[in-house]
């Protein structure tokens, strides 16, 4: 789906060998894939005479050529304008070995990358408490990608209050159910905007309420506090309200089930991904993009590689957190710096053994193996793939960093590696 290609064909072959079963890993298919795209359509560049950049925008899809479906949303174009910029593309002498820095060869590659909306439906419970503050439940977990914060954010965001006022709780099944981690932001949405509308009805409607006398036809929560959007009548916390009206608490459930799911189906939703929505589904195909420009440094005596500097511009709708959203980028880039690097299972053909199943033996980047990284977020949001706007941010840094190092590689020294890591057994 990256480029637009009617006269494309392909074959693949399953082959059993004597090896590890792999397991899923950061972006497991489209990681690996991207480096045998994007290297491939980097050597058609050098074979025709074109600019790696530019012959990717003109094979620009601008429909996915599979699905045939219009884009979500798609800034890949922009994605590569801005990447280009920051890094300073222009400035790229074409032929490989033409840049150097004293006995280092220098060279700039670049490579795009996507992933697909990932959704499924959940559930989540609001509660607002009689002392004004919020919690948010769900049997959705965290494993490091933000959700305590994300869904503290939308359920502070929707029902105005601040989110230091919001509490959330995760990981007890005895919680709203909750298949997959990442797709809360919606069922916690509709929770916290059913709660809103009850809490604002009870302002109107009870006659307990200090705005009952007004006859408001709505009223406004901002910072914890309710008043009319007219201005006139009181202002006052939530937890005075209520108070006045005799309530303790105010809970509200919120799901993105199908109206008509039945209880085996929301069962199912709950204990399997095999029931999540295809993101292709209905009009649009759904997806995050991103291109990364690297610069690599080349000892022409020693043959060793350094990455000394990465510029990634990528598409992930609107980010409800832009720090996290920025650690997670980072974090898959530095993966991908890794993975085509450093790192690399040794199998022991005899048995099908790993031999160096341990952090001493398998290679990992450390700090002096990262460069500065840049980040820019070129996405807008996105409604068609969630009820917010945002699209998928973890999986979709290290998609295309391994390629555009390995194109790095070849501008520098004129050899092309096909196979990861690169080495300097590769490269010699």
């Amino acid at each position: 789906i990256m480029y637009a290609t009617p006269n494309f064909s392909s074959k693949q072959n399953v082959v059993r060998v004597n090896t590890v079963v792999p397991g899923a890993k950061r972006a497991p298919g489209e990681n690996p894939s991207a480096f045998g795209i994007e290297c491939a359509i980097d050597e058609l560049a050098y074979e025709v005479g074109i600019d790696p950049l530019e012959i990717r925008l003109r094979n620009y899809a601008e429909q996915d050529p599979h699905a045939r479906k219009a884009w979500s949303t798609r800034q890949l174009r922009e994605a590569f304008a801005a990447g280009a910029e920051a890094f300073g593309w222009g400035k790229r002498s074409p032929m490989p070995r033409s840049m150097r820095d004293g006995h280092q060869l220098i060279g700039w590659g670049v490579a795009a990358g996507t992933y697909p909306v990932r959704r499924a439906h959940g559930e989540a419970v609001v509660n607002i408490l009689a002392d004004g503050s919020v919690e948010v439940e769900s049997s959705s977990i965290d494993m490091g990608q933000g959700t305590y914060t994300i869904l503290a954010q939308t359920a502070a965001e929707t029902l105005g209050v601040p989110v230091e006022h919001v509490s959330v709780k995760l990981g007890d099944s005895h919680f709203a159910r909750a298949g997959v981690a990442g797709v809360m932001t919606g069922a916690v949405y509709k929770a916290a905007s059913q709660a809103l509308d009850e809490l604002i009805g009870l302002a109107i409607a009870d006659p307990g309420s200090p705005f009952h006398a007004l006859q408001a036809n709505t009223l406004v929560v901002k910072d914890g506090r309710i008043a009319s959007p007219r201005g006139d009548g009181p202002e006052i916390p939530i937890a005075e309200l209520l108070s006045a009206v005799g309530r303790e608490r105010i809970e509200a459930k919120g799901d993105t089930m199908p109206a008509n799911a039945t209880a085996e189906e929301r069962y199912r939703n709950y204990t399997t991904i095999a029931v999540s929505i295809p993101h292709t589904e209905g009009d649009y195909s759904r997806h995050s993009w991103c291109a990364h420009f690297v610069e690599v440094r080349v000892d022409e005596d020693f043959g060793t590689v350094r990455v000394s500097r990465v510029v990634s511009a990528l598409d992930s709708g609107r980010l409800y957190n832009p720090k996290l959203a920025e650690s997670q980028w980072k974090g898959g880039i530095i993966m991908g710096i890794g993975q085509a690097l450093l790192e690399e299972g040794m199998v022991d053909r005899r048995h099908g053994r790993i031999v160096n199943g341990n952090l001493a033996d398998y290679m990992i980047p450390t700090n002096a193996d990262i460069p500065d990284i840049e980040t820019i977020s070129v996405g807008i949001p996105d409604p068609h793939s969630s009820v917010l706007g945002g699209k998928g941010v973890g999986e979709l840094g290290i998609v295309g960093v391994a390629p555009a190092i390995a194109n790095a590689v070849f501008h520098a020294t004129g050899k092309r590696i096909r196979d990861l890591p690169i080495t300097l057994e590769k490269l010699i």
